[in-house]
């Protein structure tokens, strides 16, 4: 495996944080793209997206796939999460958008492994904020990216469609029972670590 490569795209206006992934500095994978302009992101770096994997279908965290997807990229995402797209589950209608219609060329399973562009990913399944929530572990290089499950000082509302708070304590749960120390690279918010939020957060500390 060679040296992994992660990019950070921070977002403009109502959207996610989008993460990229390279081995190689060609290929990529894209973690929850936002907005249409990530395409244009990783154009100016030289990078081709290969794979997007969504750690769920909420309209702020997939404004960036047809355009992706349009341009060849692969799709995926949690099994569990299939039922939600495309519905009112997605919630965009609530902010003003209308339901993407989301072509999904994968879907993935609690604890699968995948080696997509020479890059190594477990899939885990954290479901509270919606019913197929699931983050994506480096584990070579120590990195989570936790989607709405776990972010700094906080976690992710369980109020929309799918939601539920005893998921998400038990994912939540999930989270810190990994041993050591992970970064943790959320959809909202900076960088924190998993040993910072086990001592700061009050979502974390009752658990």
């Amino acid at each position: 495996m060679k040296q992994v490569e992660i990019i950070t795209i921070y977002p403009r206006g109502f959207a996610s944080n989008t993460y990229v992934i390279t081995a190689d500095g060609k290929n990529a994978i894209v973690i929850d793209p936002a907005l249409p302009t990530v395409a244009q992101a990783l154009a100016e770096r030289g990078l081709s997206a290969q794979w997007v994997l969504l750690t769920h279908s909420h309209f702020d965290h997939i404004g960036g796939v047809p355009r992706l997807a349009l341009a060849g990229a692969k799709v995926g995402c949690a099994e569990k999460e299939k039922a939600a797209i495309g519905t009112l589950s997605e919630i965009g209608a609530q902010y003003g958008y209308p339901p993407f219609d989301l072509a999904v060329d994968r879907f993935f399973r609690d604890g699968e492994e995948l080696e997509l562009c020479g890059v190594k990913l477990r899939v885990m399944e954290t479901p509270g904020h919606t019913v197929g929530s699931v983050c994506y572990l480096l584990e070579n290089e120590r990195v989570i990216f936790s989607g709405d499950t776990l972010m700094p000082q906080s976690m992710g509302r369980t109020d929309f469609p799918t939601g539920n708070v005893g998921a998400m304590r038990n994912s939540l749960r999930k989270l810190v029972s990994l041993k050591g120390d992970y970064r943790v690279l959320s959809g909202h918010g900076e960088e924190t670590t998993l040993n910072e939020e086990r001592q700061t957060n009050y979502f974390l500390a009752e658990l």
